[in-house]
């Protein structure tokens, strides 16, 4: 498999987001990082969930998250009778997919992708369904980076080369993405990022994300975006989305509506 990751941040490579080896589940903690890098550990899918209610991972991470946790429920029901791990790998889908009230039915999707490659390889004849669970969850990231990267290509041809770019929350591999695609273009750019309360993802994650890739980035206060969009001429705002309907209403935390405003009033 051709991994569309290379070249991107450290907190976008795969293992560093979350990875299934050997009967575990590790997840950088972005609650810390990057003051410190330091992994969770699970060894049982209903850590890997509780990891994710807990904000452990955050943006697309609980996403990679989940699906390495139905590895991880796969490898704990190996060597049952069919029927008892399918009906162990669904409650499995239920508890990982459920972890997070906002994202239950994008889960879900994950999470079902892993089962139906748990079914296929259980039919044909396999007592244990971990390494199918595991290379799908794999191919399905990879899939949704190969997808993004169309985007951030797109989004990248809207940014001036040598203007200035405000960017809010954590827009996960939409940001690597779109960095990669600046490179590729030798297309200076420089960036301010809100600082995103209240787990600060703009000032920890964007920020660093930003910078491992090496462009320049400002941090600010979440007072500040109306004042330093007339002051340091900020050219486009983006914004990552919890939901983009499909008319084209953004939906995001509470903060993003006073950026869309001061974004609307400067023009």
């Amino acid at each position: 498999m051709n991994r569309a990751d290379h070249d991107l941040a450290f907190l976008l490579r795969y293992e560093n987001i979350a990875w299934y080896e050997d009967g575990r589940v590790r997840i950088l903690d972005r609650r810390i990082y990057p003051i410190r890098t330091e992994f969770v550990t699970c060894t049982r899918h209903e850590e890997v969930a509780q990891a994710i209610a807990d904000m452990v991972t955050q943006s697309g991470g609980p996403y990679t998250a989940a699906a390495m946790g139905m590895a991880l429920a796969a490898h704990e029901c190996r060597g049952r009778p069919e029927a008892q791990q399918l009906a162990y790998l669904e409650r499995a889908a239920h508890t990982l997919s459920h972890a997070r009230p906002t994202t239950v039915a994008k889960m879900a999707v994950c999470t079902q992708s892993c089962l139906d490659a748990a079914r296929a390889a259980l039919a044909a004849g396999a007592s244990d369904a971990t390494d199918a669970v595991f290379t799908r969850a794999l191919e399905d990231v990879n899939r949704k980076y190969e997808r993004i990267e169309r985007t951030g290509a797109y989004l990248a041809a809207q940014f001036p080369d040598g203007g200035t770019v405000m960017t809010q929350c954590f827009g996960e591999t939409v940001i690597g993405m779109m960095l990669r695609a600046c490179r590729a273009q030798n297309k200076q750019v420089r960036f301010l990022c809100p600082e995103t309360r209240p787990f600060f993802q703009g000032a920890r994650l964007t920020a660093s994300c930003i910078c491992d890739m090496g462009f320049d980035v400002t941090v600010i206060t979440d007072n500040m975006p109306a004042y330093a969009m007339g002051q340091k001429k900020v050219a486009v705002f983006t914004s990552a989305a919890d939901v983009i309907t499909m008319d084209g209403h953004v939906v995001n935390k509470v903060g993003t509506f006073q950026i869309a405003l001061a974004a609307q009033y400067w023009g």
